[in-house]
């Protein structure tokens, strides 16, 4: 960049240096979708656990599972039904029968007087009569049935039931002009458990407990499926319902039985057995005992305690907007890790004391899914974040920082950096300017492969001596260099903006010391010897990313670097030195940050000569600028 100018103030604009005129930046899409991505994600996480919930077979199992554990191990105690009892017939009632099925149809008459009798609320007969036995038995038992003083309900068979035409005659006959009502059971199509209740068939039948509920006197029942809320026991060897054998009722005192509602049904291994929650706390639960659970929940307007869907999509909410916002946390690896752990083994300690001290059933599989979805998932997008912030820094700054310097930028990024590239910022800084005097000469008169070899060479030491002194190269101009000190990450005190100053003369004193080094190899070598000129000014410019996907640079805008290089510039006019082969020309915030650290014991060994106030092109105002003198130099050549 050699050739004055006729006039400094007239002199070529550097391309190095943008306009200052800054226009409004465009909507950053990527700025707007990074902000908005880690509510993406709570929300795909939270939906997509939901789903998986329920449509993942599966997950499903182990949702439902996981609450029946939670059921049969940690329901708080509950004292035995007061309104209803059991009356079943076991291996003892049918030992002294002849036959076991159908069951005896006048014992069956013998417990429903019985029964009567005590003064009971209602009788529910969970036997199919489904086949005839003696005929004046079937008689005794019908008229029976029919004529108690209590409401005896008898069950009939749905649509869905396999029974053979003869059988479903006779059942219709059997009971016709009796209160009916069904006991076909709903089981899970995956682990054939029975968790649900449907309280009326698809002809409008109900259910043996609603019909009983309904003869109680209970207003409102569900008219649609619900979830069975299961009558806990008062403790491990206690059933949850008082349970009489058969052969015993005529005996009972009436008092145990006034009131109630009796169910009568069997109890036979293999026979009317049913896989329930209660099950994992032992054997399988009969189906009169399922029906009692059903009848139990109706009479007391009871709910199962699980927690509605409405609660369970909040909580995976909550616990995907937890992972996300850990993994936004930028916390180490193996502590994300263990929290990914523990944050599920505690929500699940403490929704079992929850459910134990008699709060809801809170299910966690989905929430334990959110939470593992949307840390991960977030994790994975910050990984990937990381690696495309770090390219891109590389690809604007590559090798010509300091380390210091670069683990800065990675520490702040945050603070400059959105939609993978360096945001508009308004800061201040010092800005370096340097250029080889004399260069189209040299350029005229070496060959190009060792014309780039020295100039290789001489860009390589500079750089060195920047990033030494925590500059930042932002890009070569043939054989111009342009380093900021400052950026990207932007000073808050003026004691940092001062110490920036101070480096970047520190830097210019170091170039000019360093080619009394270069010069005498480049003489051994052949090479012509240089000098440079460096202009250095300090104060607000704006800094930022232009450019597109294609290509795209760390650029200064602003006055404060055109102002760098028309000192760079001005130098030509300038007869003395700084050092033997180095002008440096700095504006006067920048000498005056210098003369500050001197007086706080931060100096640099030069002196200043003013230059004056001079008027430099683009600019309305004179600046007062300043040639530097390196007090080191000149005492080496004293020495």
């Amino acid at each position: 960049m050699d050739g004055p100018p006729a006039n400094p103030r007239e002199g070529p604009e550097p391309s190095a240096v943008a306009k200052p005129a800054v226009r409004d930046p465009p909507p950053d899409r990527r700025g707007w979708s990074r902000r908005w991505l880690p509510v993406a994600v709570m929300l795909a996480s939270a939906v997509l656990a939901l789903a998986a919930t329920r449509l993942v077979p599966p997950l499903r199992t182990a949702d439902e599972s996981l609450s029946d554990r939670l059921i049969a191990a940690a329901a708080p105690a509950q004292p035995q039904h007061a309104a209803i009892a059991l009356v079943l017939f076991g291996e003892d009632s049918f030992a002294g029968l002849a036959c076991r099925s159908p069951v005896d149809r006048g014992m069956l008459a013998d417990i429903v007087g019985v029964l009567a009798a005590a003064g009971v609320r209602a009788i529910g007969i969970d036997v199919l009569f489904d086949q005839p036995s003696l005929p004046a038995l079937d008689e005794r038992l019908r008229r029976t049935m029919l004529g108690a003083p209590v409401p005896v309900v008898a069950i009939t068979a749905l649509e869905q039931t396999p029974l053979t035409e003869r059988q479903r005659r006779f059942l219709d006959g059997f009971t016709e002009g009796m209160p009916r009502g069904h006991a076909n059971l709903a089981k899970d199509r995956l682990d054939a458990a029975v968790r649900w209740h449907v309280p009326f068939g698809g002809d409008g039948t109900p259910s043996l407990p609603v019909q009983l509920a309904r003869l109680g006197g209970v207003p409102v029942v569900p008219g649609e499926p619900f979830r069975i809320d299961w009558h806990s026991r008062p403790d491990g060897s206690t059933a949850p319902f008082p349970i009489y054998p058969a052969e015993s009722v005529a005996v009972l005192p009436k008092n145990w039985l006034a009131g109630r509602f009796v169910l009568v049904g069997t109890a036979l291994a293999g026979i009317d057995q049913h896989r329930t929650p209660l099950s994992l706390a032992g054997a399988s639960t009969p189906g009169v005992e399922i029906e009692a659970h059903v009848l139990a929940q109706l009479l007391d307007g009871r709910q199962n305690p699980r927690l509605p869907f409405a609660g369970e999509a909040a909580l995976a909410l909550l616990m995907a907007a937890a992972g996300v916002a850990v993994a936004l946390a930028g916390l180490p690896l193996w502590l994300v890790a263990a929290a990914g752990l523990l944050v599920p083994a505690a929500a699940w300690t403490g929704a079992n004391v929850l459910f134990a001290a008699g709060g809801p059933l809170v299910p966690l599989v989905a929430p334990s899914l959110a939470w593992g979805a949307g840390l991960a998932a977030m994790t994975v997008q910050m990984s990937l974040r990381e690696r495309a912030d770090r390219r891109v820094m590389m690809q604007l700054f590559a090798n010509h920082v300091s380390q210091p310097v670069a683990e800065e930028i990675w520490r702040e990024r945050a603070t400059f950096m959105t939609g993978n590239r360096p945001r508009p910022q308004q800061l201040t800084a010092t800005v370096l300017f340097s250029d080889i005097e004399g260069f189209t000469t040299i350029c005229e008169a070496l060959e190009p492969e060792p014309l780039i070899r020295w100039l290789e060479g001489y860009l390589d030491s500079m750089v060195q001596i920047v990033t030494a002194n925590d500059g930042v190269v932002l890009r070569f101009v043939g054989d111009a260099i342009l380093a900021v000190f400052g950026a990207p990450v932007a000073r808050s005190a003026q004691d940092e903006i001062d110490a920036d100053a101070r480096r970047a003369v520190c830097c210019a004193l170091q170039m000019g010391r360093e080619l009394v080094a270069l010069n005498r190899r480049w003489q051994a070598e052949g090479l012509p010897p240089v000098g440079i000129r460096v202009g250095v000014h300090t104060g607000p410019l704006v800094a930022g990313s232009l450019g597109g996907l294609r290509h795209s640079e760390y650029s200064l805008l602003g006055d404060t670097a055109n102002t760098a290089a028309r000192l760079e510039a001005y130098g030509k006019l300038v007869d003395a030195r700084t050092s033997r082969h180095c002008r440096v020309i700095v504006g006067d915030p920048t000498w005056q940050a210098v003369r500050q650290g001197e007086q706080q014991g931060a100096g640099v060994r030069c002196t200043a000569l003013p230059v004056g106030e001079v008027e430099l092109k683009g600019k309305v105002k004179a600046v007062r600028i300043w040639l530097l003198i390196d007090d080191e130099d000149a005492d080496s050549r004293r020495r």
